[in-house]
């Protein structure tokens, strides 16, 4: 096969996997947490571009459609059966149940999101992290001294200071820990008997977020998964006959005085 042939091929094959849109690469992975992030994005840039005008219409239009794409995208069906209204008189009474309905879901789900977080988390007391970080700093002497690749003892380090700031956090979510376990624990088992001290305090570190989480009211069972219904859009409103601007002389005789 000739160069000719060759390189257009992986020119394909190198654009399928390029990202295209950069500015969507920090979006979660969970559909509904990254449709709240895209509408408090663009309900930012909505509500800059209505401050001080008189007439609001095409920029609600805009962040209808926007938000309705989104949705679209992330393949969530609640606002299916949304539309841009084909009247441009109908845009306020349209976008404002539509608004309604808007920041009604994204409620629901910050609210259920939280709850899912608070049964996978723990939280810690100032004592419980100073020991925390303290076996941090032991298993990072550790790492230091032991015979490894820069650049894996720095992929270590990298882990080792995101756990840490979890620690400071409020709540701090076992999945990070986890994850800044396993990819310490798989090094140490490549490696020589100098690495073996960092199990026992990995396993200590497990012991203080396992005892915390056992002080705490125990949590419900993660609520089941919502049912992705469809929120309804507002009901076409019947309009009565039109007026020429004089009311009719028969509703004179029933007036009574």
């Amino acid at each position: 096969m000739c160069s000719e042939t060759i390189f257009p091929t992986f020119q394909i094959i190198l654009g399928v996997w390029m990202n295209h849109f950069p500015e969507f690469d920090d979006l979660p992975d969970d559909p509904e947490v990254a449709f709240v992030r895209l509408y408090e994005r663009h309900n930012e840039e909505y509500q800059d571009r209505v401050r001080g005008e008189q007439d609001t219409r095409a920029e609600a239009v805009d962040f209808m459609n926007t938000m309705l794409g989104v949705a679209r995208g992330l393949g969530i069906p609640a606002f299916d059966s949304w539309s841009i209204p084909d009247d441009w008189d109908e845009v306020y009474s349209v976008f404002t149940s539509f608004d309604r309905a808007l920041k009604r879901y994204v409620m629901e789900i910050k609210v259920r999101k939280s709850r899912v977080t608070k049964v996978y988390s723990v939280s810690l007391n100032d004592e419980d992290k100073e020991r925390i970080h303290g076996l941090v700093r032991e298993i990072r002497d550790v790492l230091t001294k032991a015979d490894l690749q820069d650049r894996k003892r720095n992929s270590l380090f990298a882990k080792l200071a995101l756990f840490e700031a979890d620690v400071d956090r409020v709540r701090t979510r076992f999945d990070n820990a986890m994850l800044m376990s396993l990819e310490i624990i798989g090094v140490v088992d490549q490696g020589t008997g100098t690495l073996k001290p960092v199990n026992e305090l990995l396993r200590r570190i497990q012991s203080i977020m396992g005892l915390a989480k056992e002080k705490e009211p125990e949590q419900n069972q993660l609520p089941p998964p919502a049912e992705q219904k469809k929120l309804s859009p507002p009901p076409k409103q019947i309009e009565g006959p039109k007026s020429n601007g004089n009311f009719s002389s028969d509703l004179d005789d029933d007036i009574p005085f």
